[in-house]
């Protein structure tokens, strides 16, 4: 405190996206770091805790480098002296960035819903939908337009961080192909993305608009109606060219749902108001009833204009039989009633019966008269109940399907479970394959597909079964009343539903479906517990070949809890400074001279041991962990290498392996820029790894990371060769070095034939595209052998060398089988 200096962890500094191992702060500087709207009051909370001596807490926010809007929970204690004065701030910090975005959103969009539904302009309620969307997406520039009557043209909708300028100018342009992101989604009926506005075909007749506003990017996405027919368009601009995340991407498409109900009841209302603006005043009912007789003494021809009753006929019927109550007390609860102040007035709502059949809902305002009669005015309300219901409906069901939403689902499920009923069963149903079904036949055919098969499920399933869309093509419900073996003769017939052709306009489709089954009370006693395993066994089921049933055994039971108590150690590992690296050695084929290592993760958990990467790594690709992960094994890799070049010991190179989910995430060429700079390690001196799979999740970005690595001079290698995709297209687009034969074509040399085949025209293809060879999981001399007469190039595995600590693989060097290269 006497100080004013602010020490920061390693971790809280990888947090705030800063460079080192820890960090030392005057407080203005830890003050900068803060959002610029939290300084002062994160300021005022230290001091009062400073003058109090208590703990407190409280929430900020900054920027992160790259860009993003993050949130932070501290939690502060106060170190006193003994004469009882504060030394000392203690303040752990918890990043709660996707907690407080989700919150926002609920909390954002449950707000926008009570403005529609309060008939707010509609101008306003895209106004806010377009600012909720900026506030989740910092740096998004958000645009809503709509179609005109015909269809034909856009209209300013909603644009409120955009220059005014710039949105006049879009007012009236016609849609239509290559026609600017807008024009053309409206026109295409599907998402527009021009990541550069300055050289996109799309723009070629607009980009001057944009460009004189400082507008670079801009993706755009339809607005569909409930009937499918085009609203307008959700555009997002950026002020610099980019590509979209996938976390942008759902972002917008969790707006756009919003912004369709916004606009057509806003349509709607518009509608009503117009057909009834002439008939404003008289289309109130104004009444005096008897409540003696139960008669109709006096009303306006509104009343009968809307029961279709004669004047005589309202007359001899009973108020009661005409309008029976609702909600609130009645014309019969509320006899004379005065104060000081005169006549109380109620409020109730009755339905009124119509001759026709149709039943409506009146809005009610009464008192009573000094001579015991009641005066009443009602407000035909139907309508905007109507819209309510629709409101509410959207909020809690999904629109393609019409089924509820997950949360929905859950509190049936409980409530169900609360009875304890003797059998209950959970199913999750996971269509097979079905990214391909929406990229072959497109997004609309897909809705389509997946409603009929919601029909499907609907039909199969007893009454009274809910049933919900839990994910995009994973459907999931809930059945009473059949022992567990009644339960999977029900589950496999629902797989053999999903089964039946489909057949469209288009398209004829034969799908499969892989079934999770769960059964109370044998996989949990709560509804997380049996939606969780359910969920489990659908993704056991696609693991082993898809199109089956599957239960959890009590053996996968044990291994799904194991994964959930891993997952929730694993995000502790780096703070606890519980991962290592080791470090397998890499030989040439010919003279077994050492050329590096390959450094290989290790968990050494104080909670369970030893642990091998086969178990953790898939839960840390699971929870999102591995770009985390991997940054600390790059950097703890680089700087090793550069400890042994500092002993000494040259021309070796240490091989790092990346994840799909690092390679696919921007800045990996500048992270690692970064890393080599830090610890001035030369870029020949590292090898990024990387598997055929994450090379193919998005070839363009692949490209463009893979191109900046070797502009690093950094050399790249494929792990696992020939069990991918082994295709020789991406061979000859992606700038490789060296391909590794998998382990499991080297386990079967020298005897099997087949092994020698595929060994041999993977080295063969190699060297004709100028690559080097390596062969992982060299267990004996014979294969070694029979490799380097295949010609490949390096050899691995624990016939040379096992993977050993840093201190072993230290004194590894100089007597290996050949000196270092």
């Amino acid at each position: 405190m006497d100080s004013g200096q602010v020490v920061l962890s390693e971790e809280l500094c990888h947090i705030y996206g800063l460079p080192g191992s820890g960090r030392k702060l005057s407080f203005a500087d830890y003050l900068s770091l803060q959002h610029a709207a939290d300084q002062a009051r994160i300021a005022r909370v230290l001091e009062q805790a400073r003058e109090s001596g208590e703990p407190f807490e409280f929430e900020g926010s900054f920027i992160h480098p790259d860009g993003s809007l993050r949130a932070l929970m501290n939690r502060g204690l106060v170190q006193l002296d003994e004469r009882g004065q504060a030394v000392r701030v203690l303040v752990t910090c918890q990043e709660i960035t996707l907690h407080r975005r989700a919150q926002q959103l609920t909390e954002g969009q449950h707000d926008i819903l009570v403005g529609i539904a309060a008939q707010h302009p509609l101008a306003e309620s895209l106004a806010r939908i377009a600012l909720l969307h900026e506030a989740l997406n910092p740096g998004a520039l958000c645009s809503i337009l709509l179609l005109d009557d015909a269809g034909a043209h856009v209209m300013n909708g909603a644009a409120p961080s955009l220059p005014p300028a710039y949105s006049a100018l879009l007012s009236g342009l016609e849609i239509g192909d290559e026609r600017g992101s807008c024009g053309t989604a409206a026109w295409r009926r599907e998402r527009v993305v021009v990541a550069d506005i300055e050289t996109h075909p799309y723009w070629a007749g607009y980009k001057s608009l944009a460009l004189a506003h400082g507008l670079k990017a801009c993706w755009s996405t339809p607005i569909f109606g409930s009937d499918g027919g085009v609203l307008g368009t959700f555009a997002v601009y950026f002020r610099e060219p980019r590509y979209p995340r996938q976390d942008e991407l759902d972002s917008i498409d969790q707006m756009v749902p919003v912004a369709s109900v916004a606009i057509e009841s806003a349509r709607l209302i518009h509608r009503l108001r117009v057909r009834d603006s002439f008939f404003e005043m008289s289309m109130e009912l104004f009444c005096i009833i008897d409540p003696a007789t139960g008669r109709l003494i006096q009303f306006n021809p509104s009343l009968q204009r809307l029961t279709g009753y004669g004047s005589d006929e309202l007359k001899r019927r009973s108020y009661r039989e005409l309008f029976p109550v609702e909600q609130g007390a009645g014309f019969e609860q509320q006899g004379a009633v005065f104060n000081d102040q005169g006549q109380t007035a109620h409020e109730f709502v009755t339905g009124c019966v119509c001759r026709d059949g149709d039943r409506h809902t009146l809005e009610w305002v009464s008192f009573a008269a000094p001579d015991g009669q009641l005066y009443a005015v009602a407000r035909d309300a139907t309508a905007r109940r109507l819209v309510e219901e629709k409101l509410a409906h959207a909020s809690s069901h999904d629109a393609v399907t019409g089924l509820p939403h997950h949360p929905l689902f859950e509190r049936d499920l409980a409530a169900m479970l609360a009875a304890m009923p003797e059998h209950l069963s959970t199913m999750v149903i996971g269509l097979d394959r079905f990214q391909m079904v929406n990229e072959s036949i497109g997004h609309l055919s897909a809705d389509e597909v997946l409603k009929r098969l919601a029909m499907r499920f609907q039909a199969a399933l007893p009454v009274h079964s809910p049933l919900a869309r839990m994910a995009g093509d994973q459907f999931v419900m809930a059945v009473e009343g059949r022992d567990p073996r009644q339960a999977r003769a029900l589950a496999e017939r629902l797989r053999t539903i999903v089964a039946l052709p489909l057949e469209g306009l288009d398209y004829r489709l034969l799908l499969t479906a892989s079934v999770g089954v769960s059964h109370y009370p044998q996989h949990g006693r709560t509804a997380d517990d049996l939606l969780r395993r359910a969920e489990a066994a659908m993704i056991q089921a696609k693991r082993d070949g898809r199109d089956q049933v599957t239960e959890l055994s009590a053996a996968q039971m044990v291994e799904l809890e194991d994964r959930v108590a891993l997952g929730s150690h694993l995000r502790d590992a780096l703070l606890n400074h519980e991962l290592e690296l080791y470090y397998q050695p890499q030989h040439r084929a010919d003279g077994l001279a050492l050329v590096g290592f390959e450094a290989l993760l290790r968990w050494h958990s104080r909670e369970f041991g030893p642990l091998s990467p086969a178990r953790f790594i898939p839960i840390a690709e699971a929870l999102g962990l591995m770009p985390e992960i991997g940054v600390w094994v790059l950097d703890t890799a680089c700087r090793q290498a550069r400890a042994w070049l500092d002993l000494g010991h040259g021309r070796f190179v240490i091989a790092v392996n990346v994840s799909a989910q690092q390679l696919q995430r921007p800045g990996l060429a500048d992270s690692v820029a970064g890393m080599l700079r830090r610890h001035g390690l030369p870029a020949s001196t590292l090898e990024i790894e990387m598997t055929e799979s994450s090379l193919m999740e998005d070839i363009t970005r692949t490209q463009e990371t893979l191109a900046a690595l070797r502009g690093l001079g950094v050399r790249l290698s494929i792990d696992d060769f020939g069990t991918g995709y082994s295709s020789l297209s991406y061979l000859r687009q992606f700038p490789v070095d060296k391909l590794k034969i998998d382990q499991s074509f080297v386990r079967g040399l020298p005897g099997d034939a087949k092994d020698t085949a595929i060994a041999s025209t993977i080295i063969a293809l190699a060297h004709q595209l100028g690559m080097d060879v390596a062969a992982e999981g060299v267990e004996t001399e014979e294969q070694a052998a029979l490799l380097t007469r295949l010609g490949c190039d390096l050899l691995q595995g624990h016939y040379l060398a096992p993977a050993m600590s840093t201190w072993e693989a230290q004194s590894y060097f100089g007597r290996g089988h050949g000196q270092a290269m």
